[in-house]
């Protein structure tokens, strides 16, 4: 181990302390709790499609927004779930929950959500400054009931109504193939 990594596992240390933190704040829906974690004034939350709270009042509220539309929420926390690369610890994790009431637009469906994600925690030293999560969105909406398995007959009726010109394409191109000659 050289000098300058033995200088990094207080920090490493310090940083896993903070996101197990946070992560229990967020399992407990204490929001005050998850907003202490970050730096004041750095607090920061991104979501796939450029989905970003940005300041406190900001991530409050979309904790507020998570946690109303899945009051049950939990995530599961394994030690050999975190990876620390650079500035970055890196959190894997499956969040648990029952869609009860609304949640970016879309009313409850009493639907159970089971979805792997990847949170990654950006340092500023020992400060987080930002909370970035990466999920699957078609998982997602598959779970809650408002999306098609894209291979399921149901899925690719819906790719077909929605995209006719692409689903023609398909069947020609399936048509060909069959055909002799």
């Amino acid at each position: 181990m050289t000098r300058s990594s033995r200088m990094d596992i207080p920090l490493r240390e310090l940083r896993g302390v903070t996101v197990l933190a946070h992560l229990n704040a967020e399992n407990r829906h204490d929001i005050a709790a998850t907003l202490a974690t970050f730096r004041p004034g750095f607090e920061r939350t991104e979501m796939p499609g450029d989905d970003v709270a940005d300041g406190r009042a900001a991530v409050a509220d979309s904790y507020r927004e998570l946690f109303t539309a899945f009051p049950d929420m939990h995530f599961d926390i394994a030690p050999d779930s975190f990876g620390h690369q650079g500035n970055r610890v890196i959190f894997e994790t499956v969040v648990r929950g029952t869609h009860r009431g609304p949640f970016r637009g879309l009313p409850p469906t009493g639907r159970r959500l089971n979805l792997p994600i990847v949170t990654v925690f950006e340092f500023d030293g020992a400060d987080l400054i930002c909370e970035r999560v990466y999920f699957d969105r078609l998982t997602l909406f598959v779970q809650l009931g408002v999306g098609r398995e894209p291979n399921s007959v149901p899925g690719r009726m819906a790719t077909l109504l929605s995209h006719p010109v692409t689903g023609l394409r398909v069947a020609m191109r399936a048509r060909r193939r069959r055909s002799p000659g």
